[in-house]
């Protein structure tokens, strides 16, 4: 009895093992052939991209890359569906944005955590010409800057210079953000996002004064 016992147990150890060794990451995560900081001397190209997969294209001081989607969810966050994407790169680096805008940001030189924000929905500020302000709250590393505040004012606007050229009907909307800065004094920027079809387009955003990117979805490659 005891070494049937133990034959089982062995069966169980090797199946486990087994299990172990036949493991891979999820797909997309080889999806790409580089990351995010390791860009800074090719551009990406559409025939580095594996077809099959959607990509967001990511543009940095004139350098570009790409990112793969994912998973897209749309939650329900007190009566307001919101649209959930995660982009990955070959590296793992994750961006998390809702609906289009950075929400949380992983493995990148500067990290972004723990958003707990409430930006107005794009409808609510395309039905008024006024700023809408709100406050984004979130921790950012490195630094353990927890319970970091950024003062946020977001309105309907036109295409910033150098914008791509987009379908006629999109809709371009700018934050104008103040964000205090460890060193003191504050650092004021603006970002700037075209909708289409109730969708983000193309957007140009910062998670810090030496990290700003362009977003543009590139949808489904074949």
């Amino acid at each position: 009895m005891l070494g049937l016992i133990r034959f089982i147990l062995l069966l169980l150890f090797g199946s486990v093992l087994c299990s172990c060794a036949s493991w891979r990451p999820p797909e997309y995560v080889g999806a790409l052939i580089g990351s995010l900081q390791s860009t800074v001397e090719n551009n990406v190209a559409l025939k580095d991209l594996k077809p099959g997969f959607e990509y967001i294209l990511i543009e940095i001081d004139g350098r570009k890359t790409a990112m793969a989607l994912g998973s897209r969810e749309v939650l329900l966050l007190q009566g307001q569906e919101q649209l959930h994407e995660r982009w990955y790169s070959g590296q793992r680096e994750m961006i998390h944005m809702v609906d289009g805008r950075l929400h949380t940001a992983v493995g990148l030189t500067v990290e972004w955590r723990n958003q707990r924000s409430s930006p107005p929905a794009w409808v609510v500020v395309g039905q008024t010409q006024d700023n809408l302000t709100w406050r984004r709250e979130l921790d950012i590393m490195p630094g353990y800057r927890f319970g970091h505040a950024d003062h946020v004012q977001t309105r309907v606007s036109s295409a910033p210079k150098g914008a791509p050229i987009l379908p006629s009907d999109a809709r371009w909307f700018s934050d104008w953000v103040r964000s205090p800065q460890p060193l003191g004094g504050d650092w004021v920027f603006e970002q700037h996002f075209a909708l289409h079809q109730g969708k983000v387009v193309y957007s140009e955003q910062c998670l810090a004064p030496a990290v700003c990117f362009k977003f543009q979805p590139l949808g489904l490659v074949r």
